[in-house]
C-alpha cells in the first residue's frame, strides 16, 4: 500500500494521471486535508499536529510507502514519523527541500493574496492568472491558500530535526526552480537516503506521471 499526498491547494483528484500511470501494478490510497478536493466544505487545517492525526485516521493502518508531493513531502515526513518505530514506510519526498533548510514563513507572507501567492511562488508553487485577476475567484482562493501556507509554517517548525527509519527517496523536476539542497534530505533519515531529477517542473506527477510511476515503483521495489 503506498499513500498519496498532494501538493498545496490540491485534492485527491490530483493523482489521476500518475494513478493511470501506475494502474495496478500496485495499491494506492490517495489522502486529502479538510478543505480540499472532495472536502471542500470542511474547515481548513494550520496545523501539523492536527493533519498528521487526520492522515492517520484516512490511512487507518500501515502503509509501505508514503508519496508526498510539494506540501505534501513534509506531511509524509511527519505522518511517518508518527507511526512510530515499529513501522518502516519509504518516504518518496518530492518537489520540496527539506524543512531542515527551508526559511522560515513570516505571518506578513500570507496577510493578503498578493504576498500569499507571492510566497506560494518562492516556494515553486503556482497559481493560475485567471484566478488572481478575478476577484470573485481570487477571493475564494485567498483562504486555501493562506491555510496551507501557514500548515507549511506548522510542518517546517515541527520537522526541521525529524528524523525517521525508513528510506529516504528524494524526486525533483528539473526545471523546478525552487528547490535546493535536496542531498541535506538525508538528515531526515537514519536509512539510506538517494535524489533524483526527473523531467518536469514543480507539479511533478500532473507534469511528468510516467517519470513518477516509474520511481515510485523503484522506490517500493524491496519493500
Amino acid at each position: 500500500m503506498v499513500a498519496l499526498v498532494p501538493p498545496s491547494c490540491c485534492g485527491a483528484g490530483y493523482f489521476r494521471r500518475l494513478r493511470r500511470a501506475l494502474s495496478d501494478e500496485i495499491d494506492v490510497r490517495p489522502v486529502e486535508l479538510p478543505g480540499h478536493g472532495r472536502r471542500f466544505s470542511e474547515p481548513f487545517l494550520t496545523s501539523a499536529h492536527r493533519a498528521v492525526s487526520d492522515v492517520l485516521a484516512q490511512l487507518d493502518g500501515p502503509v509501505d510507502a508514503i508519496y508526498g508531493e510539494s506540501l505534501g513531502a513534509y506531511v509524509g515526513l511527519a505522518v511517518a514519523s508518527a507511526m512510530g518505530p515499529g513501522r518502516r514506510p519509504v518516504l518518496i519526498a518530492a518537489s520540496n527541500s527539506p524543512p531542515s533548510v527551508q526559511r522560515n514563513i513570516d505571518a506578513r507572507d500570507v496577510d493578503t493574496l498578493e504576498t500569499a501567492v507571492a510566497t506560494l511562488t518562492s516556494m515553486g508553487g503556482a497559481i493560475p492568472a485567471e484566478v488572481v485577476n478575478d476577484p470573485k475567484l481570487a477571493s475564494g482562493a485567498f483562504p486555501m491558500i493562506r491555510a496551507d501556507l501557514l500548515l507549511s509554517r506548522s510542518f517546517i517548525d515541527t520537522t526541521r530535526t525529524t528524523a525517521i527509519s525508513g528510506d529516504v527517496y528524494v524526486l525533483g523536476g528539473e526545471s523546478d526552480g525552487s528547490l535546493f539542497e535536496l542531498h541535506t534530505w538525508a538528515r531526515h533519515t537514519t536509512g539510506a537516503c538517494a535524489v533524483r531529477r526527473l523531467p518536469g517542473g514543480h507539479l511533478l506527477a500532473g507534469a511528468n506521471p510516467s517519470g513518477v510511476a516509474a520511481a515510485l515503483l523503484n522506490a517500493v521495489a524491496g519493500v
